[in-house]
């Protein structure tokens, strides 16, 4: 059994649980989006051909993210828009869902502390939202499944 999550860009989600092998439903993907319609997944009209999707594997769970075409090109942040060690760890524990109270909490600092941090992530991931920043630092291979 494989859990499958599809996440567009405009933050809408898919889940569906799959009675085959990740290895098998990663491959599927890889090959194209348009396949996903074979697991009961409809996306909005010339999605699937309009993107490719990054896929990413952890244990039984495969997590697709489409990524234009366009813009398929490898991606790094340049020096003045890394991310500091903080940063990192908001961005993680962000990603595990926990909210800001939590993450200061968690890191022992000010919730303050926390909203600047989150406010940096936006900033130098051109995010407008902390789940647009999670996304796309998977995307670019900041974040992986299941940890950093």
């Amino acid at each position: 059994m494989t859990h499958l999550i599809v996440i567009l860009t405009d933050q809408t989600f898919f889940y569906r649980l799959i009675p085959k092998a990740s290895a098998e439903v990663l491959s599927d993907i890889q090959i194209g989006g348009s396949r996903l319609s074979q697991y009961g997944i409809d996306l909005p009209a010339g999605f699937a051909e309009a993107n490719h999707f990054t896929v990413h594997n952890w244990r039984d769970w495969v997590i697709a993210l489409p990524v234009e075409k366009a813009d398929f090109e490898p991606i790094r942040l340049s020096a003045e828009r890394r991310l500091t060690q903080r940063q990192l760890d908001v961005l993680c524990w962000l990603s595990e869902g926990m909210t800001g109270k939590q993450i200061a909490n968690r890191l022992n600092i000010h919730a303050r502390s926390v909203s600047l941090h989150i406010a940096a992530l936006k900033l130098k991931l051109q995010a407008n939202t902390s789940a647009e920043c999670v996304q796309k630092a998977a995307r670019l291979g900041i974040l992986k499944p299941g940890g950093r």
